[in-house]
């Protein structure tokens, strides 16, 4: 964690700023085992059912890039798809919603680990955990035959029009953006676990990073104006379309930012973010319902760009600290600084501090730097 140059002690902040929000490790153990035992008990209820359902993630937690609310009790949002393989034809939204909603409800009844309750939603069900940091929000749905094999459709919140979807496509899609960055960070981690197979959940691009820092800087810059804020599947898309590829963080962070904007269309009069693997469809479609969130996605995105370039700005790492508070909040901040200076203290008590020569940085001691001894009790020097 210790570093010897400014970019090196700004990146590790950083880092350290997002995982305080990320969700983790444990949590996420957790909330996979929740929702693959509910995916395993609609197989038995769904046994010899040609319509069987079909649990899998999407959205954030499938792309790695959850970020925790900074609302509603803090709790992490999980969703997932419910497909029950039906045709078109012979059901309704509202029947499927129904169907999906009544086999939830014999789930919950049979008091399953975690002793989840059950609330409806204007599209999905939600299985709320009361002793758990997150809920799961099931949005059923069924494939979409013309867009064979991963594409779904889904209700609307008037459950009158199918809305098309494929969160499975997508995620390959947003893979293969980081595909190479994503393979050498694999790499590393596997080796100094010593193991061969890591969870990919484990491992963490600069890309990813980057969407989550970008969703943290949203939820407060809107907090007090919700109805404004750009969807996370508008921010995703757009970072990893500018994403050029890895580097040091905060470049990276810079760079996407900067770039957003630029690849937002104008069809006909209309703002357009293409959906990358379905181009017909917009995600920015809700913009036309509401003008003011088109006019108040280009405000932030031009304030996230000037916050983020002035990470950098400035050594020294209460100034940094400082800066990002004002982005991701005085709890990430304060984790970041808090956690840095522990370890500081931690390998200076080890004897291995140093400071290189001529720079004053603090950091790992190595050729150039001469060692900061321990110190004892009394504050002396140990032999």
């Amino acid at each position: 964690m210790l570093t010897s140059s400014p970019m090196e002690q700004l990146d590790t902040l950083l880092e350290l700023s997002i995982a305080d929000f990320d969700i983790p490790d444990d949590v996420r153990r957790v909330a996979e085992q929740r929702y693959r035992h509910v995916g395993d008990w609609l197989a038995d209820y769904y046994d010899g059912n040609a319509a069987d359902g079909v649990i899998y993630p999407q959205g954030s937690f499938l792309l790695g890039t959850v970020v925790q609310p900074i609302s509603h009790n803090g709790e992490y949002d999980i969703d997932l798809v419910c497909r029950r393989d039906l045709l078109k034809a012979s059901v309704t939204q509202a029947e499927l919603k129904q169907s999906v909603g009544d086999a939830l409800h014999s789930y919950v009844a049979t008091a399953p680990a975690g002793t989840p309750t059950q609330d409806e939603g204007k599209r999905c069900w939600t299985l709320d955990y009361p002793r758990e940091p997150f809920h799961m929000d099931v949005l059923p749905a069924i494939p979409d035959a013309e867009a064979t094999p991963n594409a779904i459709l889904i209700t609307d919140r008037a459950l009158r029009n199918w809305q098309h979807s494929n969160p499975l496509d997508y995620a390959k899609w947003f893979e293969g953006r980081m595909a190479r960055e994503f393979a050498e960070a694999r790499a590393v981690l596997a080796k100094r676990m010593d193991v061969d197979d890591v969870p990919t959940w484990n491992v963490k691009t600069t890309l990813q990073r980057t969407v989550q820092a970008l969703k943290r800087h949203r939820d407060l810059y809107f907090e007090q104006r919700p109805d404004d804020r750009p969807a996370s599947i508008i921010i995703t898309t757009l970072a990893a379309r500018a994403y050029q590829g890895a580097g040091d963080l905060n470049e990276v962070l810079v760079d996407t930012t900067s770039r957003m904007a630029a690849l937002i269309e104008r069809r006909e009069g209309v703002w357009w973010v293409p959906n990358p693997i379905r181009e017909k469809e917009n995600f920015a479609d809700r913009w036309e319902e509401r003008p003011t969130r088109a006019e108040a996605f280009f405000r932030w995105i031009e304030q996230a760009q000037t916050d983020f370039a002035g990470f950098g700005a400035d050594a020294g790492v209460d100034r940094v600290v400082g800066k990002l508070a004002k982005s991701f909040g005085e709890r990430a901040a304060k984790y970041a600084g808090s956690t840095y200076a522990t370890s500081l203290s931690e390998t200076r008590d080890r004897g291995k501090l140093g400071m290189a020569v001529g720079t004053g940085m603090l950091g790992a001691a190595s050729k150039g730097k001469p060692a900061i001894p321990s110190h004892t009790f009394h504050g002396d020097p140990e032999d």
